[in-house]
């Protein structure tokens, strides 16, 4: 038998190939004689998981039993070498060594002082134990009238070999509270046809559930190409903070051998942000050219994880300019609570009568420090009224305005007005939701 150097645990896993357990059952006529000496052995050491393996059994018969001819020591006759004959060889299965056929092969007569090697197919599961021991039975029949049962041990190590078939999914970010498209995608990397392709997933309980079917059948893959399944997750809001599993299981057969791929692949669950804007007021409602107007809002997070960092920028159209910062910093928003929002604007002088549309967006990043986006249009109509206007100068933006004269009280008034506004908005919407979840 031939151990690699290489596999530190060689040494320790040749002992047990060359110990062999026996327990012998002989039947026949009496004077039963002694059974022919023998014993069994692999060149084989490691068994790969997930796949088919042909194990190599070789039964050597060592020759030399006794026939007894009467009662004493005295009335025993040695014979020479006896032929095993009819031997078959059968695998016991277990719950991770799985049989291919009736696990079982005969290798007809084995004379004394020779050996016979049979290879038996055993399908080894991917959760098999790093050592593993395989029960061999050896049934056979000696000088025509008797029979011999032994059950002898062989141990191997078992490891995770190259498959054919690679399986993977995308995307692996899912949002929580959600249910999520996937795409499963098989690729066959060798150079024989895979045929009888069963995929299977499936996630832990706690952190979601799969959606619709839970399997496909592919009745073959050539070698190169690719078969893409498309599947639904739904991932719980009390999904595993960090990462959950995806267990995608494969089976098919190569070349007429079973084999069988896992991959167990680690989902990113991100809770939802969904950022609902409320109470929009123009302040003043009518706006005029040259004059400054602010527009208030109350952002409430209504989805399942907090916004970070977020910030409100104004699209101008032609001819407006905004009045201090653009954009407009907000900060973190968790989950259920709300934060008040004021954009302050200017018309400029020339700015045409009639009705505009200025989009804010919104910007923030979410629990995996990615950017997104959400926008929302706000109606304006340019009127000629008496609203604020900016003096002659220049606005904090750089803008030269030159219409309407001692404004600096007014400029004052309109910002202590917008963030009146904005603070009753605010107030409005948290007794609101506060008296929400009280009738919840």
């Amino acid at each position: 038998m031939t151990i690699k150097s290489t596999i530190g645990i060689a040494g320790f896993l040749a002992l047990f190939v060359l110990i062999s357990i026996s327990f012998a059952g002989l039947s026949g006529p009496a004077p039963i004689p002694a059974p022919p000496t023998f014993n069994i052995h692999t060149n084989q050491t490691i068994l790969c998981k997930g796949l088919t393996n042909f194990i190599p059994i070789t039964v050597v018969n060592t020759g030399g039993s006794t026939v007894s001819t009467g009662a004493g020591p005295s009335n025993v006759t040695v014979v020479g070498g006896t032929t095993m004959q009819s031997v078959q060889l059968s695998i016991t299965p277990s719950k991770t060594l799985l049989l291919e056929g009736n696990g079982t092969a005969t290798i007809g007569s084995v004379k004394p002082a020779s050996s016979v090697t049979a290879r038996i197919p055993v399908f080894v599961a991917n959760n098999a134990s790093l050592i593993t021991t395989v029960e061999v039975g050896v049934n056979y029949y000696y000088l025509q009238l008797y029979s011999d049962s032994e059950t002898r041990n062989l141990t191997f190590e078992t490891a995770q070999c190259p498959s054919q078939l690679s399986v993977n999914m995308t995307p692996k970010t899912l949002t929580s509270g959600e249910i999520q498209n996937v795409t499963i995608k098989l690729r066959n990397n060798g150079n024989i046809v895979l045929t009888n392709l069963n995929v299977r997933w499936a996630l832990p309980a706690l952190d979601g559930a799969v959606v619709g079917s839970q399997q496909t059948n592919i009745a073959s893959l050539a070698p190169g190409n690719t078969y893409q399944v498309n599947a639904s997750i739904f991932v719980s809001r009390n999904a595993s903070i960090e990462s959950f599993p995806v267990n995608l299981t494969a089976t098919f057969y190569s070349n007429g051998s079973l084999e069988q791929v896992l991959n167990s692949t680690s989902i990113v669950p991100t809770g939802a942000i969904n950022l609902h804007p409320s109470g929009l007021t123009l302040s003043p409602s009518a706006v005029s050219p040259g004059g400054i107007f602010s527009v208030s809002f109350v952002l409430t997070d209504i989805g399942t994880s907090g916004a970070s960092a977020a910030s409100a920028y104004a699209i101008l159209p032609q001819n407006f300019s905004a009045y201090g910062s653009n954009p407009v910093y907000i900060g973190d928003i968790a989950a259920d609570a709300q934060a008040p929002v004021t954009v302050t604007l200017v018309a400029g002088p020339h700015t045409r009568l009639g009705n505009y549309t200025i989009p804010i967006k919104i910007n923030y990043l979410n629990g995996l420090r990615q950017n997104q986006t959400e926008t929302m249009n706000v109606p304006v109509n340019v009127t000629n009224s008496n609203s604020t206007r900016l003096g002659s100068g220049t606005s904090p933006n750089g803008v030269r305005v030159t219409t309407g004269s001692g404004s600096s009280g007014l400029i004052e008034l309109v910002l202590l007005i917008a963030l009146a506004i904005v603070g009753w908005l605010y107030y409005n919407e948290r007794k609101k939701n506060k008296k929400q979840r009280h009738q919840q």
